[in-house]
């Protein structure tokens, strides 16, 4: 039974690595063509957000603001060469089209107050590896998102400076899948003799030959985390009529999941399925499919805390140039804690472990041009460094220091309206990423690191609306 636990462990633990890797840069339609900046420039209600000072220069009375991107990512993963010159395999992600959302909504009752409401999804993840891929151990698919909502009030100090605050209220949910066993092992004779003795059929040979080289038994988890709450405060300095300078603080949210569920999937080859299903209790000390669903997982997982500088800068009326330096807090994730609540209440630790994150930069750069009273352009970039060490990159999240490049258009058919259209391009700084991490093999006992390198790459689509009045 330990042995399971490990395993129903290392399901836990790809959720809170899922968190790690994927930080959403696509919170506005109109700032996703300038790279995301945003933290020192006047963006009516998606200030709110960008940073919670700046609403209080917003010019009309109402502001709304709201858009999704639809985001296509892949991931490859070559195996590394071994001594024996064997042939490489490889494996390409087939996720499904993320679509982060926003809303935004900034009102000024005087000249120097404004009162405001954000919706977005600042954390998701996903990610489609398949059931008949080499690391299936580790992961196979996992879906996360994150939701906030934050009412926000922002106050201007005279003239040139502003400082506002927002309660960053968040919730999440998640579902993955795992094999319980390394796709195409031939070492687990325990379970190869096991499935000879129940079938003399499948006498012989291994279980992931008679299966095709597919999983042959999976587990599946899937929750709610319950909301955390943080803060989202902000300062702005306009300093004149060319220079504006910003500063935030979004801070540390813990979400914590007491009653993730668990499930045990079996192929789906009736003669292999009926095998497995008598031969794992045999290997697992009397575990059944039936304790396995009965039981909760509970842990914590941090969405990390981040501190961004930004420089808004106006050489001439139609030109506008940003530099946001944003610093997250990686470093929140130090360590994961998982336990099993069996249903008879016994509480059952199963992960006590050190991650020794490292905290990040990202920086971003933007440039937008009004080039005709109904027409704006925009372009940008940003470079996204991984928190991650090469020790725990692993598929879940095959975190690379990203390297963007953004475009974009503003159409106003109405003075009161405009509609945002904006593409990005997302790639790994480096062509590929070598790197390992452990996998225990919940028969055998034996723990082996799962190598090899990791492309990334992604193309991501905005459109938003925005009315002032």
């Amino acid at each position: 039974m330990k042995k399971f636990f490990l395993a129903v462990a290392a399901v836990a633990c790809s959720l809170s690595a899922a968190a790690e890797g994927y930080q959403v840069n696509n919170l506005s339609s109109r700032q996703n063509g300038m790279g995301h900046v945003g933290t020192a420039m006047k963006l009516g209600s998606e200030s709110v957000w960008f940073n919670p000072a700046a609403a209080a220069f917003q010019q009309s009375k109402f502001d709304i603001s709201f858009g999704v991107t639809g985001i296509a990512a892949k991931a490859t993963y070559t195996s590394l060469p071994d001594y024996r010159g064997g042939e490489l395999s490889r494996a390409v992600s087939d996720n499904k089209i993320s679509t982060p959302l926003y809303f935004y909504a900034n009102y000024k009752p005087t000249e120097w107050m404004s009162v405001g409401l954000a919706f977005n999804t600042p954390f998701g993840s996903s990610m489609n590896w398949g059931n008949d891929w080499q690391g299936a151990h580790l992961i196979q698919q996992i879906d996360l998102a994150s939701y906030n909502f934050q009412p926000t009030v922002s106050f201007r100090i005279g003239k040139h400076l502003s400082v506002g605050a927002g309660l960053m209220v968040t919730w999440g949910s998640f579902d993955l899948s795992k094999s319980l066993l390394p796709v195409g092992a031939s070492t687990n004779a325990t379970l190869n003799a096991l499935a000879g003795r129940l079938n003399p059929a499948l006498a012989g040979t291994t279980l992931f030959d008679a299966a095709g080289n597919r999983a042959i038994a999976s587990v599946d988890l899937e929750g709610k985390a319950k909301a955390g709450v943080g803060v989202n405060v902000g300062i702005m300095w306009d300093i004149n009529e060319q220079w504006s300078l910003g500063f935030t603080y979004r801070s540390r949210i813990d979400m914590k999941v007491d009653d993730g569920s668990i499930g045990l999937r079996l192929i789906d080859n009736p003669q292999i399925a009926a095998v497995v299903s008598q031969a794992l209790p045999m290997v697992m000390n009397g575990l059944t499919p039936e304790v396995v669903a009965a039981s909760k997982i509970k842990t914590e997982l941090p969405l990390p805390g981040s501190l961004t500088w930004g420089v808004s800068f106006r050489p001439v009326q139609k030109w506008e140039f940003a530099v946001d330096l944003q610093y997250v807090l990686w470093s929140a994730y130090d360590r994961l804690d998982v336990d099993l609540i069996l249903p008879t209440g016994m509480t059952v630790p199963l992960q006590q472990s050190e991650k020794n994150y490292s905290n990040t930069l990202a920086f971003r750069f933007g440039g937008q041009y009004h080039a005709l009273p109904w027409l704006t352009a925009r372009m940008g970039m940003y470079v996204d460094e991984s928190p991650v060490s090469s020790d725990y990159l692993n598929p879940e999240t095959p975190s690379m220091t990203k390297l963007a490049y953004t475009a974009g258009l503003t159409f106003r058919p109405a003075k009161f309206c405009s509609l945002d259209v904006a593409y990005g391009f997302v790639k790994s700084a480096d062509p590929e990423r070598t790197g390992s991490t452990p996998a225990t093999n919940i028969i055998t006992g034996d723990i082996s690191a799962f190598s090899g390198n990791y492309t990334a790459r992604a193309h991501t689509f905005s459109i938003g609306a925005r009315f002032s009045f």
